[in-house]
């Protein structure tokens, strides 16, 4: 019993588990079949974060992903896409303060809402899909707890909601995209 404590207290992060909490909001940029959809669109950011070790964290996440743009979407001038991922995986920041480069990943679900033109008028497909997200960044300070977020992200849902653009099926909740957040972090 003596060795099992040695190796649990060797192994035991050299401090202490901290919580943290984020928040932000900006401007973010789907690339691909979902920017040919959607264009720009804003975001809205929060997450939660168990910080395991400075560089190592457990993250829980939910963002708001609000995308209106005029597109050429079957005939009208404007289509809608908005998506709510809900995220829980894990971080691994590289400490080069006040640059913090970080690549992360983890399990996804996608709420999402699609509004499409349709012969009787326009129709709103709402579905929920789980999946597995791939993220890499950089998390620039600017002061103390505020910064700016720079984000390529990765979801790939099971499924995916099949949406028409020009004739040929597209996965919607299938997406990558490039966000800039200015957001407020709460923790080391």
């Amino acid at each position: 019993m003596r060795y099992v404590l040695i190796i649990l207290s060797a192994a035991a992060p050299a401090s202490a588990i901290v919580l943290g909490l984020a928040v932000g909001g900006g401007f973010g940029m789907p690339v691909g079949d979902y920017g040919e959809i959607v264009g720009a669109s804003a975001v809205a950011d929060g997450r939660a974060v168990i910080c395991i070790t400075p560089n190592l964290s457990l993250t829980a996440g939910v963002a708001y992903r609000i995308n209106h743009g005029p597109k050429d979407f079957e005939g009208t001038d404007v289509a809608s896409y908005d998506v709510i991922p809900i995220l829980l995986g894990a971080n691994y920041r590289f400490d080069y303060l006040p640059v913090m480069p970080y690549v992360g990943g983890g399990a996804a679900a996608a709420v999402s809402k699609a509004t499409v033109p349709a012969a009787a008028g326009p129709e709103e497909h709402k579905v929920t899909r789980l999946g597995a997200f791939a993220e890499g960044g950089m998390e620039y300070y600017l002061a103390e707890n505020f910064g700016l977020d720079l984000r390529g992200r990765f979801i790939a849902t099971l499924g995916g909601d099949a949406v028409t653009y020009k004739n040929a099926p597209v996965e919607a909740d299938n997406y990558m995209a490039f966000d800039a957040l200015v957001g407020l972090f709460f923790y080391p």
